[in-house]
Parts: C-alpha cells; sequence; structure tokens
C-alpha cells in the first residue's frame, strides 16, 4: 500500500463491501431453501488468539520505540509485524463485514428454533473480528517510527542526516 498505513476508514470501507456481499449471497442462498452456514465457538477462540498474539508480538516494538528497551527487534520482525498488523485490519474487515451480514440475515430467522443461537455466534464473531481489526491498527500504531529518527529521515531522503550528525557517510551508486 505504498508506504502509507492503513486506517479505520479502510476497514471500514472493506467491511461494508463484504457486509453487502455477504447480506445478499446469504439472503439469496436462504431463499432457495439451503442452511445457512454453521459457525463455530471455536472460530471465536482463534480469532481472539490472533488478536491476543498480533498484540504480544507488536508489544516488543512498543517497549522498544518507547526507549524501555535497549535491545532493538530485528529490522525483519519489525516488517513482519507491521504487515501481519495489516493483514489483521483487512482480512480482520473482511470477516466482520461477513460475519455481519450473517447476522442481519439471522434475525429476520430468530423465531426459528436454530435462530437465537446461530444469531448470537454470528454477532459475537462480528464483534471479535471487529476486536482483531482494532488490535491491528493498535499494533499498526505503535510500530510508527517516530519523525525524529534519524536513520529513517536517511532512508526517505537518500541522504545521510544533517552534517556532523553522521560519521560515515552513505556510498554514492555508480
Amino acid at each position: 500500500m505504498n508506504g502509507e498505513p492503513l486506517s479505520w476508514r479502510h476497514a471500514l470501507g472493506v467491511g461494508a463491501v463484504f457486509f453487502v456481499i455477504s447480506y445478499g449471497f446469504l439472503q439469496f442462498w436462504n431463499s432457495r431453501g439451503n442452511t445457512l452456514p454453521q459457525n463455530s465457538w471455536i472460530a471465536v477462540g482463534v480469532i481472539v488468539l490472533m488478536a491476543v498474539l498480533m498484540l504480544y508480538a507488536g508489544n516488543e516494538i512498543r517497549v522498544y520505540l518507547k526507549g524501555e528497551s535497549k535491545r532493538p527487534p530485528s529490522a525483519q520482525k519489525a516488517r513482519n509485524t507491521v504487515v501481519a498488523a495489516q493483514a489483521c485490519i483487512l482480512g480482520g474487515a473482511v470477516f466482520t463485514g461477513w460475519y455481519a451480514g450473517a447476522v442481519a440475515v439471522q434475525a429476520a430467522r430468530l423465531e426459528t428454533t436454530t435462530g437465537p443461537g446461530a444469531f448470537a455466534i454470528a454477532a459475537v464473531l462480528a464483534v471479535a473480528c471487529a476486536g482483531l481489526v482494532a488490535s491491528g491498527l493498535l499494533v499498526q500504531s505503535w510500530c510508527r517510527l517516530p519523525e525524529d529518527d534519524e536513520d529513517f529521515r536517511r532512508g526517505q531522503s537518500g541522504k545521510p542526516g544533517k552534517a556532523g550528525e553522521s560519521g560515515t557517510q552513505a556510498p554514492e551508486a555508480t
């Protein structure tokens, strides 16, 4: 995504698109007499575990950038953490939209014997996926380099920092 961080607007847009798709598909599927896909409480546990692991992975970078740790994370680990956070944002938004569509379809089936249970699990899954989006957004914000980071400025401009700040010059490309 050309170096720009994802925002809640990206997540909301993706979620809205997938809500419309899932609601339309599930409504069509249900109107043809087919049974709706069954959701599982295990899926809730998996999504919550993903959100917790995302927060755990991002915490190492947050602690280092706040100056509370002298041991820097590897560049590869930091990059992978940001990529994983963005995957949580987009993937969580997709599944939030999907499960919100299922909630909307299940709301019309509340009077059936399986309706309330299916509605409840779909609603919990939608909330859990929104939590996954929130954890991704939070970790992505933790991974943002401070504006006064000399190495970051040097990487952006392709030149070393101000004269006298850096003892070495970047070699010229031939």
